[in-house]
C-alpha cells in the first residue's frame, strides 16, 4: 500500500502543477455580454380613426390566422391606440366563430343590424393581412323565431328559428378608399 501511495501522490502533483498546459491569463475584452434576444413574430390589425382604416401591428401566432382576430375581438384597441384617437369597430358585433380552410377565412357572428362597410372592411383587412388567408367570408346569424327564447346556437346543424346571411368572398383591395393616410 505505501508504494502504491508512493507512486500515486507525485503522479497527482505533477497533473495539478502543470495543469494540463494550461496558462492563466488576464481577463479578454470581447464586447458587451450575450443576450438571449428571440424575435416576436408580428401581424397586422387594423383599428379605425375618424371612419378611417389604420393598421396596426400585434404579437402574431404563427400556424393560427385566426387567432388575431380573435385578439382583436378579445382585447380591443390597448390604452396607447385609443389615446391615439383609435378605436375597434368590431367590438359592437357578437363574434360565434372564426374558421379558416384553404386560404378562406370564415367569421360567423351574430346579426342584429346590417353591419357597417367600415366593420365589413376591418374584418376583411384584418384576415387578409394573416399569413395564408386571401379572402374573407361574413356569416351572419339572425334569431326569427318562433319563441323569443333563442334556442342554443350550432353553426353546424341550426335549430328551427336562425337566419343566415352569407356575404360573398372579399379581399381587401375592395375597400381601398377606407384605408387612412
Amino acid at each position: 500500500m505505501r508504494q502504491v501511495l508512493r507512486f500515486v501522490v507525485p503522479v497527482v502533483l505533477a497533473a495539478l502543477v502543470t495543469a494540463c498546459g494550461v496558462r492563466p491569463t488576464g481577463v479578454i475584452g470581447a464586447g458587451e455580454p450575450a443576450v438571449a434576444q428571440q424575435a416576436v413574430p408580428q401581424t397586422t390589425v387594423y383599428l379605425a380613426r375618424s371612419e378611417r382604416l389604420v393598421p396596426v401591428r400585434r404579437v402574431a401566432f404563427p400556424g393560427a390566422p385566426q387567432a388575431a382576430l380573435y385578439d382583436l375581438w378579445s382585447r380591443g384597441a390597448t390604452s396607447t391606440e385609443v389615446a391615439g384617437g383609435m378605436r375597434n369597430p368590431v367590438d359592437d358585433i357578437s363574434l360565434l366563430d372564426i374558421t379558416f380552410h384553404e386560404g378562406l377565412l370564415v367569421v360567423d357572428y351574430y346579426r342584429d343590424t346590417p353591419l357597417s362597410r367600415l366593420i365589413m372592411a376591418q374584418i376583411v383587412c384584418s384576415g387578409t393581412a394573416q399569413p395564408a388567408v386571401r379572402r374573407v367570408q361574413l356569416v351572419g346569424w339572425t334569431y326569427k323565431g318562433p319563441g323569443d327564447t333563442q334556442p342554443s346556437w350550432d353553426y353546424q346543424n341550426p335549430p328551427p328559428g336562425w337566419a343566415i346571411n352569407i356575404s360573398r368572398e372579399r379581399k381587401c383591395s375592395q375597400y381601398a378608399d377606407l384605408m387612412g393616410s
